[in-house]
């Protein structure tokens, strides 16, 4: 029985640290400014991610980091303008070609240094809330970011 304890205490040992590296990595500092920047200006709470997603306008470069939030529209009337004050406050350059508009939606991005972030904000609208009387109440938005 003290064998297979001994072998379970040691088995935990050498696991612990291996997924503590996996699940906790550190995101950079850059990422971490950029959150608080989002939380104070839309007044809620940010989630950090890391991703894998294909940049579809840069053949082999993935975003690796997503920051996401939720926000009523009471907070802020103009998600789109006030997510892009953000940035250009922050000395971000805006990126044209990754400029895409829907309805109640828009996707555009920034660089500044090596970093860029491709931001998608979402209002939950569709095309026929004149029809059905909604009315839209919250908004909700996604940044990717990586280094180039």
């Amino acid at each position: 029985m003290k064998r297979s304890a001994v072998l379970l205490i040691l088995a935990l040992a050498l696991i612990y640290p291996a997924s503590k590296a996996a699940g906790g990595s550190e995101f950079p500092k850059w990422i971490h400014e950029l959150r608080s920047v989002a939380v104070k200006t839309f007044h809620t709470k940010v989630s950090m991610y890391h991703v894998k997603l294909p940049d579809s306008l840069a053949e082999g470069k993935y975003f690796t980091f997503c920051l996401k939030g939720n926000v009523s529209l009471g907070k802020t009337s103009d998600p789109f303008a006030t997510m892009e004050r953000m940035f250009s406050a922050s000395n971000w350059r805006y990126i044209p070609r990754y400029q895409a508009d829907g309805h109640g939606s828009s996707s555009f991005a920034y660089e500044k240094g090596k970093h860029l972030c491709n931001i998608h904000v979402n209002i939950d609208s569709s095309c026929d809330d004149e029809e059905t009387g909604h009315v839209p109440s919250e908004f909700w938005f996604e940044i990717y970011c990586r280094d180039e």
